[in-house]
């Protein structure tokens, strides 16, 4: 039997790096570790001595089955909401985390705890520290009919709430990085369809494109910025960016100074074979285009990036708004070896 891959809970380690001349300080499987700069500093320039670890958060679910093969019992559909139980802790100033949950990689809209909550793509919760808090995910899936099992996923977002200012911060350092979980869920019966009133809509998105291009030495540098980046990693490893205007040499703001539209084109290049559903979000929220699709394929093959190219409109952007895309693995069983996981681009900045 093919092993199901699962991860029960994270554990994310926040660290802030003291830097010389800086003004301002901003039953767990594996750990993960994100690096928090100072805002307005670079988060490669760290001197190891002068790290401190600043707080944590792990999350995962509240109950877990196992079976006689050491394998999570999936996840069951029967034809009723999908109702998770759920916990996450924050120690230290680790304490405002955002959620997203996909169904086979899609974008799934959710309530937060009560039947009669808003759907929305992310809820925020502001933590107690030291305390687990329980919650719970609350859905009906947006894609899969019965007999199907693909994987629920479930992604953290650290301290979604901040936003560069452009005054005091210009830059989100390590804010807003990511930890999954991810659990399979079987299908015994076809999902019920959710009234379309009740999703939010955001059909920002225009004229999206896909094609592939090959595989260059430039793009490996911008990719990798200092870490090489060779043709022996991109066999086990996915990397992706994000271009605006078609410029690659801003950091992580960038500044709208026309009307019409902004172009943006999305890649993403690496471990062939692999399956990906990738989400344009706006603060927070995924974004659709006219047709209301809101995760777009791709699939990555030998040296080729697969490529989306979209249209935001600007009057849909305010002075300041936090652009970024999350691929979501929709084959990460078929390379149980090379753990698969989602990927988040870094949030940028766009504004007036």
């Amino acid at each position: 039997m093919k092993r199901l891959f699962f991860r029960s809970s994270f554990l994310l380690m926040l660290m802030l790096l003291i830097i010389a001349g800086c003004s301002a300080d901003n039953g767990v499987e594996e750990k993960e570790q994100v690096a928090i700069s100072d805002v307005n500093e670079n988060p490669f320039e760290i001197d190891e001595e002068d790290t401190v670890i600043m707080g944590s958060i792990s999350h995962g679910y509240s109950n877990i089955e196992i079976n006689d093969n050491d394998e999570v019992i999936p996840l069951s559909y029967d034809g009723d909401e999908v109702v998770l139980d759920y916990y996450v802790q924050a120690e230290g100033k680790a304490t405002n985390v955002g959620f997203l949950v996909y169904t086979d990689g899609i974008a799934q809209p959710y309530k937060l705890n009560m039947t009669d909550s808003d759907y929305q793509y992310m809820h925020i919760i502001d933590l107690e520290e030291n305390v687990d808090t329980p919650f719970q995910f609350i859905f009906t899936p947006i894609t899969g009919e019965k007999g199907d099992t693909v994987n629920i996923t479930i992604t953290s977002v650290y301290h979604p709430s901040f936003i560069p200012d452009m005054k005091e911060a210009t830059s989100y350092g390590g804010y807003h990085d990511t930890l999954s979980v991810m659990r399979p869920i079987e299908f015994h019966e076809n999902p019920k369809l959710i009234e379309l009133e009740e999703l939010p809509t955001n059909k920002f998105l225009k004229d999206v494109r896909f094609s592939t291009e090959a595989v260059t030495d430039d793009l490996l540098k911008r990719l990798g910025g200092l870490i090489t980046i060779d043709s022996e990693m991109l066999e086990t490893s996915v990397f992706n960016i994000v271009e605006i205007e078609d410029k690659s040499d801003y950091d992580d703001t960038f500044q709208i100074d026309k009307q019409g539209h902004v172009h943006i084109q999305f890649k993403i290049v690496g471990h062939p074979g692999v399956i990906y559903q990738n989400t344009f979000y706006l603060n927070h929220q995924a974004l659709s285009d006219q047709d209301g699709k809101r995760s777009f394929e791709t699939k990555l093959i030998k040296g080729e990036v697969a490529v989306i190219d979209i249209e935001l409109d600007v009057e849909t952007l305010g002075d300041f708004s936090t652009f970024y895309v999350v691929s979501t693995p929709v084959n990460p069983d078929d390379f149980y070896e090379d753990v698969i996981t989602p990927i988040k681009t870094p949030s940028v900045l766009l504004y007036k």
